[in-house]
């Protein structure tokens, strides 16, 4: 499973213009700052969502 994870993280940061917050609210990763993580509570859903129907088709696709 850590391999497919770190396959998404390479195509996110490499072939996306997605925030690195959003790739790593994906990932269920925490936030390290404590006092961003105290003021920002959202979940970035919406986003998280288009970006996980993007990783969906590049996933899926069968390479041609």
């Amino acid at each position: 499973m850590h391999g497919f994870r770190s396959t998404f993280r390479d195509w996110a940061a490499e072939s996306t213009s997605y925030p690195r917050e959003v790739c790593e609210l994906a990932l269920a990763h925490s936030r390290q700052d404590k006092v961003e993580a105290a003021y920002f509570r959202g979940d970035l859903f919406e986003k998280r969502q288009s970006m996980m129907n993007d990783w969906a088709v590049y996933a899926t696709a069968s390479g041609k």
